[in-house]
């Protein structure tokens, strides 16, 4: 069937007790793997529906990423600690480890093209690492805050990556070097009134051209409790570096879009977090301001499109029927929210699933 985000709907639904913010669909395509507010990443075969834990972790889990040979995951937490998993086996094991591979949270991973990993957060730095050993390669130094995002160019030559404060850094993968700095500051509010920072360059993608550049957060934030803003997607000129066009979801929504991907078509998806208002998943043509769809969600963190192209995968908020963050519960009784891997297939339902 034809890829048509107008008749999206979600052909699986995988369930986790804690808030899930992550998710990738592995390369071979049989699996998508998970991780969010606890110290597990979680694999699911998507034929069979069978989770398997992967434990390691001693903190929360905010960076996963495939190696290109299909049969090794990398994953990172918020104590600094990078691990690479056999994933593919029946009880995985990490294969090599790297604690204190960063000071503080790391808040990003991505493989590259040549099987190694970069990895980025807190203290500003993006770090290369051999993916064969962990060992450290190189160290790319420029960043003045936070660093949520990475992205690298379909060309395999250059990556990008970006900040609390709206900056994007494009880097020379072969030499180190720092080519250009792309500007993105309107996703970036700090006020007079303002404790600290609010905002950032929450997610990086090209198209499949590697002629766009989409940037995706929020603007005007109006304060920095709870932090609710305009959510944004900035599509950038690749060549030049100037801004196109912004994309803003139709559904009402104050949070980041944290869950960016292009499909193969060129159309944009994008996926909104829920602070005070609803949220939603949404999808534009990149020139064009208004979505063309709109599936109204629950808090969405990460997007992924699968090897197959017409299945997204999106990590999203399932809340337990209470609200408020469980200042009157006792610790025995209190429970967290949970987590979804939503799968969406891009094509309209097939008649017999139309029926169930």
């Amino acid at each position: 069937m034809p890829l048509d985000v107008n008749q999206a709907w979600i052909s699986q639904s995988l369930e986790h007790n804690q808030l899930l913010t992550n998710c990738r669909f592995s390369r071979c395509g049989k699996y998508v793997v998970a991780s969010g507010t606890d110290e597990v990443v979680v694999r699911w075969e998507l034929e069979s529906g069978k989770k398997t834990p992967l434990a390691a972790h001693r903190s929360w889990v905010n960076g996963l990423a495939l190696h290109p040979d299909q049969k090794r995951l990398f994953s990172a937490d918020f104590h600094g600690t990078i691990h690479c998993w056999p994933f593919t086996v029946e009880s995985p094991k990490p294969q090599w480890s790297v604690a204190q591979a960063h000071q503080g949270w790391i808040r990003t991973l991505l493989a590259t093209p040549d099987g190694n990993l970069l990895s980025a957060g807190n203290d500003r730095v993006v770090k290369l690492w051999s993916g064969d050993d962990g060992r450290l390669i190189r160290s790319f130094e420029g960043h003045e805050n936070y660093i949520f995002s990475l992205a690298f160019h379909p060309d395999g030559r250059a990556f990008v990556s970006g900040d609390l404060f709206g900056r994007v850094l494009q880097w020379d993968y072969a030499s180190g070097e720092l080519q250009r700095t792309l500007d993105a500051k309107i996703l970036h509010t700090r006020k007079d009134n303002f404790l600290a920072d609010v905002g950032g360059v929450r997610s990086l993608a090209f198209d499949p051209q590697g002629q766009i550049l989409a940037c995706s957060g929020m603007t005007d934030a109006k304060s920095n409790a709870f932090c609710p803003g305009k959510p944004a997607i900035l599509i950038l000129d690749w060549e030049t570096g100037q801004l196109r066009q912004t994309l803003r979801p139709q559904h009402t929504s104050d949070g980041p879009i944290k869950g960016l991907a292009f499909l193969g078509d060129n159309t944009v998806a994008g996926h909104a977090e829920h602070l005070n208002g609803g949220s939603s998943l949404e999808f534009w043509k990149p020139d064009t301001p208004k979505s063309l769809h709109v599936i109204k969600r629950a808090s969405g963190f990460c997007l992924d499109l699968h090897p197959d192209g017409r299945r997204l995968a999106a990590a999203t908020f399932q809340g337990h029927g209470r609200i408020g963050n469980g200042r009157h519960s006792t610790r025995e009784e209190y429970q967290p929210h949970h987590g979804e891997v939503a799968i969406f297939s891009l094509f309209a339902k097939p008649a017999e699933a139309a029926k169930s």
